[in-house]
């Protein structure tokens, strides 16, 4: 957020259109898409699903989630497309990938399949926990800190 504010105070007749960032129920970044959307810039979600196809050891799989899992079977799908309508009910955007055809088309029919309740919306919400599987601060650290 403060790298946002300070953007658009030192330019405040242009802004960004849409702000990318890592977006996944272990990291929800509440406040930075309110305060995104309060300034009409789009957030678009990169890893909506964490990084089941390149994990590091000992990270957490979000598919494997239980919370997501006991969703997926009340609503008759899988957690990926859990996942994927969190965000979009969450107004923002996704870009996701596959090298599974069947996944990619179970990523498209998402928006149209999936509609949480207000509940599946408050349990996915409790699993926020600032977990980012991309980390350049740790990777490469001799920059500085890269979030705040």
């Amino acid at each position: 957020v403060a790298l946002l504010h300070e953007l658009l105070a030192h330019s405040p007749t242009i802004k960004p259109a849409v702000n990318q960032v890592e977006l996944h129920p272990y990291l929800s970044q509440t406040n930075l898409i309110k305060y995104c959307q309060y300034h009409g810039i789009e957030v678009q979600a990169y890893s909506p699903l964490g990084t089941p196809g390149y994990k590091e050891k000992g990270e957490p799989n979000l598919l494997e989630e239980p919370i997501l899992r006991t969703i997926a079977q009340k609503h008759e799908t899988t957690p990926a497309q859990v996942a994927l309508a969190w965000a979009l009910q969450r107004n923002t955007s996704v870009v996701c990938k596959s090298s599974s055809q069947t996944h990619l088309q179970e990523n498209i029919e998402a928006p149209s399949s999936v509609k949480l309740d207000a509940g599946d919306m408050a349990s996915i919400a409790t699993l926020n926990r600032n977990y980012r599987f991309f980390r350049p601060d740790e990777w490469w650290g001799q920059y500085g800190p890269v979030f705040d």
